[in-house]
């Protein structure tokens, strides 16, 4: 989809962002979790999901990943893209939602949060922008505001933000050192 083809009332949503909070197991992750021998786990993350989330924070929104899991990888992986808010093992997620908003004095409206599954569902309920992925539980479409046509951990994440920088006109200006002051539309 591109900006030219959403609803109205999708880009004013959009329009009015501030912050992107992501899940991680299913949206930037495929939902797969590998165990070695040894009890660790091994998650995979798409180089282009973290390259949009750049691109995000470059155009100068806060970006939070809030997990129901703790993983020393999300840890890791948060900090290579230079996230300071990362929450994990949040299995109340609306707690840690609420406790985001009370840090920045951000409201509602100005949040989006991408998820896939039950226990995305309240926060998506309260913020301005809910985004689903495609492959996400069905009980969780009807509160989505969007969804992605990528899946969870294939580039689900690259897409929204670039479809949040086209729609809020911050496209040319945070790609321009790839472009030059020519960017292809």
């Amino acid at each position: 989809m591109t900006p030219d083809t959403l609803e109205e009332a999708v880009r004013l949503r959009i329009a009015r962002l501030r912050m992107m909070i992501f899940d991680v197991d299913g949206v930037l992750t495929d939902g797969r979790i590998i165990y070695l021998d040894d009890g660790s786990e091994i998650k995979v993350f798409d180089v282009q999901d973290g390259h949009g989330i750049k691109l995000l924070q470059r155009a100068g929104f806060e970006v939070a990943l809030l997990s129901g899991r703790y993983c020393r990888a999300v840890e890791q992986r948060g900090k290579g893209l230079g996230i300071s808010r990362i929450y994990q093992g949040e299995k109340v997620k609306i707690e840690a939602y609420e406790s985001i908003l009370r840090d920045t004095g951000l409201k509602d409206e100005e949040v989006g949060f991408m998820g896939d599954d039950l226990i995305d569902i309240p926060v998506m309920r309260r913020v301005g922008f809910a985004v689903a992925v495609p492959n996400a539980s069905p009980h969780v479409l009807p509160y989505a505001h969007h969804v992605t046509r990528a899946a969870g951990g294939h580039g689900a994440c690259r897409e929204l933000c670039e479809l949040i920088l086209h729609v809020q006109g911050l496209w040319n200006t945070v790609t321009m050192r790839y472009f030059g002051t020519d960017p292809p539309s």
